[in-house]
């Protein structure tokens, strides 16, 4: 199949059509050269202020550079979360050192009794990238420090916060960029390659092995690991956001990482993989042919498509939309009204017909109540269900509407009149 093809070492681009990106990608993009400058800045400015600390600090100067590279993350959320987590994490591991070394036990026995409380307070998940710290600064403070084991303690402590305090200043002097951008191209990336997948299942099903059917496996472990991808790209877009002082710049307000794509992308992605392992099933063993009639092979391919076309002209994949809408005019008749003057639900409701004819198909054939026909049916369920992800006109099931109630006219609320009593003489 096409999509399974591998990119080259270039720049992700629109034409990009590999599913997996490859080890090297993202190495080598101006927010990373940005954030590597900055790293180099901030250690070099770190080095340069470690020996003027007063005291015993200014013995443990390594440390502040340390200190600022471990908070250069690639958003400013990020990098404040991690100068926390990761002085947290130090302030642990010493303490625990330190209590441990009261005890006056044998160097070997500490130092096992250290890396085991160390190794299992560094399963708190809460903790984040800190975790790692406190068994490996446990560690240093009964090595390094041994009799000094205060005195290192602090300068440790002391020089590695203010490594992380200058880092976060040059972090939040030279703001990190927000980078929609990239988040908007994986997006499209992944669009395209989910429409050319559903066109690619529609020509096997026409004419089985004319595409790699035997690959589908592959290709939906290929999809989870895209879409996996492509979260993280957004959300590492939203998370660049918020806080980042370029939002207040005119350019960048009212901006948004597409979060409302994502859900989209992902969504039909899973009825992808659902509808493809299912029509596994449905071919021989061999994968000559298809097991059910050829009928229903044919209102099949021809769901499948219209629903492909669908997808393209939604997230406007090629030029091939045009096309494709010239087709739904010629083919479905429609009254266009004030819910149905853009051409993707056009394209909706001609893949809705699709779907019923591939329904009304299966209740007319001799494998009705059979595993095929179930099959099928869970087919053209995720088939409504991408078109319901991607187009909410039309629903094939649309909920019922409210129905109106007449009120009945009661008759005016008379009120008995009070009765009189006389008293008894």
């Amino acid at each position: 199949m096409r999509i399974l093809s591998r990119s080259s070492a270039q720049a992700p681009t629109d034409d990009d059509d590999s599913l997996v990106r490859p080890w090297h990608q993202g190495a080598m993009t101006p927010a990373r050269m940005l954030l590597a400058l900055k790293a180099a800045t901030a250690c070099t400015i770190a080095w340069i202020v470690a020996p003027h600390m007063p005291g015993v600090v200014a013995q443990y100067p390594f440390y502040a550079p340390l200190g600022a590279l471990s908070v250069m993350y690639p958003t400013l959320l990020g990098s404040l979360r991690t100068g926390m987590q990761t002085i947290l994490g130090l302030a642990l591991g010493m303490a625990l050192a330190l209590i441990v070394l009261l005890t006056d036990l044998n160097t070997v026995i500490t130092l096992f009794i250290v890396i085991v409380l160390g190794t299992i307070l560094a399963g708190v998940r809460k903790l984040g990238v800190g975790a790692d710290y406190i068994p490996m600064t446990a560690l240093f403070v009964l090595v390094i420090g041994g009799p000094n084991a205060d005195s290192y303690s602090v300068g440790y402590l002391v020089q590695m916060t203010t490594g992380a305090v200058i880092g976060l200043i040059v972090h939040l002097l030279i703001a990190p960029p927000v980078d929609i951008r990239s988040a908007s191209l994986e997006l499209g990336r992944a669009e395209k390659l989910l429409a050319r997948y559903l066109r690619d299942v529609a020509g096997e099903v026409r004419v089985p092995g004319s595409t790699s059917r035997r690959d589908w496996v592959e290709v939906n472990q290929q999809l989870a690991q895209m879409t996996s991808e492509v979260r993280g790209v957004v959300q590492e877009s939203a998370t660049a956001m918020k806080g980042n002082p370029r939002m207040l710049l005119p350019n960048y307000k009212n901006q948004e990482p597409g979060l409302a794509r994502l859900i989209q992308v992902e969504y039909v992605a899973f009825y992808m993989r659902n509808l493809t392992d299912v029509l596994r099933r449905l071919f021989a063993t061999d994968g000559s042919h298809m097991v059910v009639p050829a009928e229903v092979s044919k209102e099949l391919e021809r769901a499948l498509r219209a629903v492909a076309e669908v997808l393209r002209v939604a997230w406007r994949v090629d030029g091939e939309s045009l096309q494709a809408l010239t087709t739904a005019l010629t083919v479905v008749p429609v009254d266009l009204n004030d819910d149905e003057k853009d051409e993707v639900a056009i394209l909706a409701r001609r893949a809705r017909a699709r779907i019923a004819d591939l329904s009304q198909q299966l209740e007319t054939l001799e494998i009705r109540n059979t595993w095929d026909h179930w099959w099928l049916v869970s087919v053209s369920t995720d088939l409504e269900r991408i078109l319901q992800t991607v187009n909410t006109h039309g629903a094939s099931n649309p909920p019922p509407k409210p129905r109106r109630t007449r009120q009945l006219a009661l008759p005016p609320l008379t009120l008995p009149r009070p009765v009189k009593f006389s008293r008894i003489k």
